[in-house]
C-alpha cells in the first residue's frame, strides 16, 4: 500500500513538474520526515538523461501560510558523513495544511540523503 501510493505521488510529481522540466524517472530510495512545521516526503530520481534527482513534498502542517520554503539535501556516504549538500526551492505560496513538490538536482550521488527544512517566509499570518 505504502509503495503503491508513493508511486502514484511520483506519477503526479512527474506530470506536474513534465510541463516546465526534464522529464524523470523514480529510483528505489525514498524516506519522509516530520518537525513540529513541515512533512517532508522524497525519494530520488533521475532525469531522462540520466542526472540524479531528490524529488518529493513538502506539506505545510499548520493552519497559516508560508513561502518560498528552502531545503537542504545532504549526500551521505555509507558511513554517514555528509560529502555533497544540494538546495532545494518550493517557490511560491503554501497554504496551511497543503502541499507542493519541489526538486533538487544533486552534483554527487552517495548510499544515503538527509533532507531538511532550512527556511521559509512569512506568509499571511506568517509563522
Amino acid at each position: 500500500m505504502l509503495a503503491a501510493s508513493r508511486r502514484l505521488g511520483a506519477l503526479l510529481l512527474a506530470l506536474t513538474l513534465g510541463a516546465c522540466a526534464e522529464p524523470i524517472q523514480t529510483l528505489g530510495l525514498a524516506a519522509s520526515f516530520s518537525d513540529d512545521r513541515f512533512r517532508v516526503e522524497w525519494q530520488t530520481a533521475q532525469t531522462k538523461a540520466g542526472a540524479p534527482l531528490i524529488v518529493g513534498f513538502v506539506e505545510n502542517s499548520r493552519s497559516s501560510g508560508v513561502s518560498n520554503v528552502r531545503l537542504r539535501v545532504e549526500t551521505l556516504d555509507a558511513q554517514g558523513t555528509v560529502i555533497g549538500t544540494a538546495t532545494a526551492f518550493a517557490p511560491g505560496y503554501l497554504g496551511g495544511r497543503s502541499r507542493t513538490s519541489f526538486q533538487a538536482p544533486l552534483q554527487r550521488t552517495g548510499p544515503g540523503y538527509r533532507v531538511s527544512v532550512i527556511g521559509w517566509d512569512p506568509a499571511g499570518n506568517g509563522q
